[in-house]
């Protein structure tokens, strides 16, 4: 499904089009659109789809647009509205050049009066092509920004607090002030994701904020979408989970997971701390929630997890429960992986003699580091 610009005078008109699995655009009118930026913040969209003259346009009810919005959340420079002003070759992020020519949504959840919508995808366009930007991995950096900056004190890091601050006031306006202070700030017209990452000291994330743009073809892919929301559910959670600081918080938050383990895997039980004839110990910290707002670095946002655990864990192959009634911690493999798996002839042994409740001996021993349930069911809801 997809929030599209389509012709209509001369600046362009936005609607709802396309479907997702069963559900089509028509189904969703006369709705207000919500939008899950991350799994931990949503931003009233402040719009419905209506039915106008024959057209499914999209009209601002108290809100901006859901492009102009969107954009200045991602840290792209200024859009414009008008395909028609814009150059006749392949885009450029550039402010002025290039217009939203799509926003693809997958739909999280409906009620008679409002739809959740999950941006995937923001189509850069203008008169000379399409650029493709992978919402989830750009709105990552940007929270991994927003982490970092929470803990400095300079000028750069006040600026990127309040674009966290404004978007989550939901107010859409401060959303666009905040960015476009920041992009001042560099005095540039292009994508200031790259150097705000330089700033912040995640040099190695540098040639990964390039990644999030990229090229398309020279037409829109389809508006209609028949993943499974499971699949694209992952897919989206892959993509947050990759962006986890690597940077010196993230290696002590590690090293204070594995202590408290024990450096032993809480998945499958086995000890591996670091030998003096070894370079590193065999069992990794690995973060729940590695865009959450609060606690990013938290001994409860973490596991002890092997190697191959912490791979499984991250690509959803393993999902961790939480069962209130009995106090444990369960471990499984889901549904529609183990289908994938049979297909692909993956050997699923290894993780399947892991499934099941969580011996309880492999817990830290302060219960206060042990794994938050309210984190696990932050992740959970969004795969």
């Amino acid at each position: 499904m997809r929030i599209a610009l389509r012709p209509s005078g001369g600046r362009g008109d936005y609607e709802l089009a396309g479907s997702y699995n069963a559900i089509h655009a028509s189904d969703l009118f006369e709705r207000r659109q919500l939008f899950q930026i991350s799994p931990s913040l949503s931003i009233d969209g402040k719009a419905a789809a209506h039915r106008l003259a024959g057209k499914p346009r999209i009209r601002p009810d108290g809100g901006r647009h859901a492009y102009v919005f969107i954009a200045a959340l991602l840290l792209l420079p200024k859009p414009r509205r008008e395909l028609s002003a814009t150059p006749d070759t392949q885009p450029q992020i550039k402010a002025g050049e290039y217009t939203i020519g799509g926003i693809d949504v997958d739909v999280l959840s409906q009620s008679p009066a409002t739809v959740t919508f999950a941006p995937t995808v923001v189509w850069g366009r203008s008169r000379g092509g399409f650029l493709k930007i992978d919402f989830a991995e750009r709105m990552a950096m940007v929270t991994a920004l927003w982490s970092m900056a929470n803990d400095a004190t300079t000028p750069i890091a006040a600026l990127v607090k309040a674009h966290w601050e404004s978007a989550e006031s939901g107010d859409h306006d401060a959303i666009v002030r905040a960015a476009a202070a920041l992009q001042k700030n560099y005095e540039i017209d292009g994508d200031i994701l790259p150097l705000l990452l330089r700033d912040a000291g995640r040099a190695e994330a540098f040639d990964a904020a390039i990644t999030g743009l990229s090229t398309a073809p020279q037409e829109f892919e389809s508006e209609d979408d028949d993943t499974l929301p499971a699949e694209s559910q992952r897919i989206r959670v892959r993509k947050w989970r990759k962006q986890a600081d690597r940077g010196p918080g993230a290696r002590e938050f590690s090293l204070r997971v594995r202590q408290a383990y024990d450096f032993r895997c809480f998945f499958s039980g086995e000890r591996f701390p670091k030998l003096s004839v070894l370079d590193s110990a065999g069992v990794d910290g690995a973060h729940i929630l590695p865009w959450s707002v609060h606690q990013l670095n938290s001994v409860p946002n973490g596991l002890c997890l092997c190697k191959q655990c912490h791979w499984g864990f991250d690509n959803g192959l393993l999902h961790l429960d939480f069962d209130r009634a009995a106090n444990a911690y369960l471990l499984s493999i889901p549904k529609d992986v183990e289908t994938a798996a049979l297909g692909e002839k993956f050997d699923l042994n290894h993780f399947q003699v892991k499934t099941g409740k969580i011996d309880s001996s492999r817990l830290p021993k302060n219960p206060k580091f042990w794994p938050s349930p309210k984190y696990l069911a932050e992740l959970n809801s969004g795969v």
